[in-house]
């Protein structure tokens, strides 16, 4: 069973689901998967990729940036993404939720269960060059 995630924008409450091995592209032009209409969101700002069954985003040398979980992704670089962690595109904030969260509206962070438990959470990150995202299956 592939595993399906959202997105949850903060600002206007809309959801985003996302699909095990679906790749979605956010920024203010048309094309883009997900259209952001902020003027702090580049053309073609960021990018989400699947690896083995695990959800990345890496910017896509945008002017003011992407972050996850208040840390800016680095350009060439794929970060990790997980429950309830929150991506900033520009200024527009998005929470990654689960299929259960969003059934039961369970969008703040003091409602929603754990669903990983990790001693240190830094560590627990991955993130990957685009190298070694790209190249090693």
């Amino acid at each position: 069973m592939k595993r399906v995630y959202y997105l949850y924008q903060q600002v206007n409450g809309r959801n985003f689901r996302i699909e095990e091995g679906q790749e979605i592209s956010f920024g203010r032009a048309f094309d883009n998967t997900i259209h952001v209409d902020d003027v702090s969101v580049s053309r073609h700002h960021a990018v989400i990729k699947w690896k083995k069954s695990t959800m990345y985003i890496t910017d896509l040398q945008s002017t003011n940036g992407t972050h996850v979980n208040g840390e800016k992704v680095q350009d060439n670089f794929y970060y990790e993404l997980n429950y309830t962690d929150e991506v900033k595109i520009g200024n527009v904030a998005f929470k990654v939720l689960d299929e259960e969260s969003v059934i039961g509206k369970n969008f703040e962070n003091n409602l929603m269960p754990a669903k990983t438990l990790a001693l240190d959470p830094e560590k627990a990150k991955r993130t990957l060059d685009k190298n070694d995202f790209e190249n090693n299956p």
